[in-house]
């Protein structure tokens, strides 16, 4: 994309650099046993995220010394210190895991930084990259069209 395009994109939101040019690796794992996948996540070893299990409502993870007892993991998304977001879910037979990392290796997209209002209290937000990219599918004329999103933590304001 060119400068004078992104330009264009930022005027129209009136913010400064909203949008962005980056590079992004996508990888997808599939965990077939629950202990493993807990596993999974607490070698991700998230600094932040969110948790959601069968029998009771989602909850923040900080760290990852979290413990979901005899709960099962319907979903979650967490971050990591190296800039790595990790989405799980659960799709009633197994666990997929689906990492997203910035890089210089990785496909072109564009990047937007967005928040959403967490249900933790009225001034809790959720974080997340959203990326979008031309579908090489459909004409490029339709322009960039949602790829994926990558949580990338909470912020209190």
């Amino acid at each position: 994309m060119e400068k004078r395009d992104l330009d264009f994109l930022n005027e129209q939101t009136g913010c400064e650099n909203e949008f962005s040019e980056v590079k992004i690796n996508v990888s997808t794992k599939t965990i077939e046993n629950h202990a493993d996948m807990v596993k999974a996540i607490k070698d991700f070893a998230p600094v932040d995220g969110w948790i959601s299990l069968q029998s009771s409502s989602a909850k923040r993870i900080q760290n990852a010394n979290f413990d979901v007892g005899n709960e099962h993991v319907l979903a979650g998304e967490f971050y990591n210190s190296n800039g790595l977001s990790l989405s799980v879910r659960f799709n009633g037979e197994h666990w997929a895991l689906i990492t997203y990392l910035e890089s210089e290796e990785g496909e072109l997209v564009i990047k937007r930084n967005v928040r959403q209002l967490s249900k933790i209290n009225d001034n809790t937000y959720l974080n997340y990259a959203v990326f979008y990219k031309l579908d090489s599918k459909l004409d490029p004329k339709l322009g960039y069209r949602p790829y994926c999103s990558a949580f990338i933590g909470f912020s209190e304001e």
